[in-house]
């Protein structure tokens, strides 16, 4: 006899939680990414009824991934909108990365990755974070795992490129005042 569709689901739930949530944590704060990892089980379980998947890690990150571009969207749409409101210019939050990571390296390298597509920066999460081989990204963003290993090529060349593009575009370069001294 078949497991029941609440015996799978607890199955995948037990097996997979930890690695969902992280791969939320990674890109929003702690307390949204526990939101995402709801959500992902919450569509889990709407469609467990229909769900034969023997390694439904990539699903879930697929989930995930669209679950968190819908929460940008959205607060992106409300940020736009409270500026209007309060006549503000940019009131930009910092990057959820931003504040995990703080080594100066790492800053670099995240300045770099957020000059990318949203695309770019992604497949490159995927490859670096999740460590993702190209057929888990293909399934996670939803292409051929060609289109995937091309897509994480071209997205390693963009980020060379602006790694490799004159070092005071990133950081900005010291001020000399009178007398040649520097500050």
């Amino acid at each position: 006899m078949a497991p029941t569709a609440a015996v799978r689901f607890t199955r995948v739930y037990e097996a997979h939680y930890a690695d969902v949530l992280a791969y939320c944590a990674r890109r929003v704060n702690r307390t949204e990414a526990e939101d995402v990892a709801s959500e992902v089980f919450v569509v889990l379980w709407r469609r467990m009824d229909r769900f034969e998947d023997e390694a439904p890690l990539p699903w879930l990150y697929s989930v995930a991934y669209r679950a968190i571009s819908n929460r940008r969207r959205g607060a992106q749409r409300r940020l736009r909108l409270s500026e209007r409101l309060r006549g503000l210019g940019n009131g930009e939050a910092e990057p959820a990365e931003d504040v995990v990571v703080r080594r100066e390296q790492d800053r670099v390298v995240l300045e770099a990755i957020s000059k990318l597509r949203p695309a770019d920066q992604e497949v490159l999460r995927l490859a670096a974070w999740e460590e993702s081989s190209a057929p888990l990204i293909a399934e996670v963003v939803g292409c051929s795992v060609p289109a995937a290993e091309q897509r994480l090529h071209r997205a390693k060349r963009r980020l060379a490129k602006v790694l490799s593009s004159p070092f005071e575009s990133i950081v900005p370069a010291p001020t000399i005042k009178e007398g040649g001294r520097r500050t």
